[in-house]
């Protein structure tokens, strides 16, 4: 399943994947911020709208010149935008169900749901070190959402917005242990593209039954802004880092940086909203830092002998 990538490729795959949780980080920001204004599956369709057509330009060369290997693998695609696409929107749904809270404590388990799937699908050895790696950032990403206070953690009240929550997740997870199924030949961008393109049309049924019998997207300039904020920041720029960073260290190691979004998202809230830093910010950033460089130093995981 994963790549055996030496150290400059390796360095460079840490790095987009740690922009791709600042990315991250900003859409539940953004999500949160106007769940009460845009109703979620129309602000998932319209961003991945924009997403492609920005793509577009990009994908066009590598779409002509590999046109007979892309319709070769379509299906591919169509199962990773369903994955990918299908995620995005159900943690903008959930947004509306449940408390950020929740989510973000949800959103820590990913790791830990795509080391097992790759374990029971790919049949990869689980190593000591990436184990604790997994643990380190669970319990990293727990203290900062808890604030270190078991109360807060105790008096969570689970709703149908938590398992829709974690169904994102799984869909996240599919996504990158799926990836290899598209081949390299084909480029970022015409893959990504593809990608966008197939899970947008699946979601059309979606968004057409949500603007005729709930809500349709509010044309204003905060739709607008909103929508333009996801689809660059999100759609381009976080697909980008996330699918080159999974191409290089493979699904397993790079899941593990998901858990630096909680961290992006206290520093962001610091800056902008004027939050405080206090020592469970620092206890629970050094947590996750700790496992990322833990799952990092692990290596590659091995496939088991049959």
């Amino acid at each position: 399943m994963d790549d055996q990538p030496g150290s400059r490729s390796s360095g460079l795959a840490y790095a987009a994947l740690t922009l791709t949780a600042f990315f991250l980080a900003g859409n539940h920001i953004i999500g949160r911020g106007v769940h009460e204004t845009i109703p979620p599956i129309g602000l998932s369709f319209w961003r991945w709208v924009a997403g492609a057509l920005i793509f577009l330009p990009f994908a066009l060369p590598g779409m002509r010149r590999n046109w007979p290997l892309l319709r070769q693998h379509l299906g591919a695609a169509a199962l990773l935008g369903f994955f990918m696409v299908g995620g995005t929107t159900l943690v903008l749904v959930a947004l509306t169900r449940t408390y950020a809270v929740n989510v973000s404590l949800i959103n820590a388990i990913q790791p830990t749901l795509t080391v097992f799937f790759a374990w029971l699908v790919f049949h990869e050895t689980m190593t000591r070190p990436r184990a604790l790696g997994v643990l380190l950032g669970f319990l990293g990403v727990a203290i900062m959402i808890t604030r270190a206070d078991l109360n807060v953690l105790l008096s969570l009240d689970l709703s149908s917005g938590d398992f829709i929550a974690l169904l994102a997740m799984c869909g996240f997870a599919g996504f990158a242990l799926n990836l290899h199924r598209l081949p390299r030949e084909l480029g970022i961008f015409a893959a990504l593209f593809a990608i966008s393109v197939c899970g947008t049309v699946m979601l059309l049924p979606f968004y057409l039954w949500e603007t005729l019998t709930v809500q349709s997207v509010p044309v204003s300039m905060t739709s607008m802004a909103a929508i333009l904020a996801l689809a660059l920041l999100v759609t381009v720029f976080g697909n980008l880092g996330w699918y080159a960073g999974n191409r290089i260290i493979g699904p397993s190691r790079a899941s593990m940086f998901i858990n630096l979004i909680p961290v992006f998202g206290s520093i962001l809230a610091i800056i902008f909203l004027d939050e405080q830093l206090l020592g469970y910010h620092l206890l629970g950033g050094s947590l996750v830092i700790a496992g990322l460089v833990l799952a990092a130093r692990a290596g590659a995981p091995r496939k088991k002998d049959a």
